[in-house]
């Protein structure tokens, strides 16, 4: 199960039917199952865990956690959890001239990716994660290819 919460408003076409889909995509792709957790909120929330768990005080478009952990209740693998800031979002959106909802599918995509394993720490694992990445949001509909700022 996808888990999806926001203090925030998203656009209408956003709804959680469509975000749970963009989830399960990615990890359809990347063949990874469990549930997970997408957080829809604000800079002022980014920022504070930015500062708390990267040293870096200031806010950020998208955070990802992952776990691995198993519910010992059902048996079912916990992936994590993916914070996006909307407001990040959206400036981020203006300024590149592109759809608010496709800057916000492309962060949701790549917070799930991190959920998989992909990072970009080093560069080819950078390359690794962006052709995932583009590939997916082909696969979406989604032309206007970007990456995340690096805070």
């Amino acid at each position: 199960m996808i888990h999806v919460s926001r203090d925030t408003k998203l656009p209408d076409e956003l709804n959680l039917v469509r975000i749970r889909r963009i989830a399960a995509e990615v990890f359809t792709i990347r063949n990874y199952s469990g549930d997970a957790s997408l957080v829809f909120t604000k800079n002022e929330t980014l920022q504070k865990f930015n500062r708390e768990y990267r040293n870096v005080d200031n806010a950020t478009d998208v955070l990802s956690f992952p776990s691995d952990e198993i519910d010992p209740d059902s048996g079912v693998r916990y992936l994590g959890d993916v914070i996006i800031s909307t407001e990040k979002a959206f400036a981020q959106s203006l300024q590149a001239g592109k759809p608010y909802l496709d800057e916000l599918t492309m962060l949701i995509v790549h917070g799930c990716l991190h959920l998989t394993g992909l990072d970009h720490t080093l560069d080819a694992e950078k390359q690794n994660m962006k052709t995932n990445q583009e590939f997916i949001l082909q696969k979406l509909g989604i032309e206007n290819f970007s990456w995340p700022e690096e805070d």
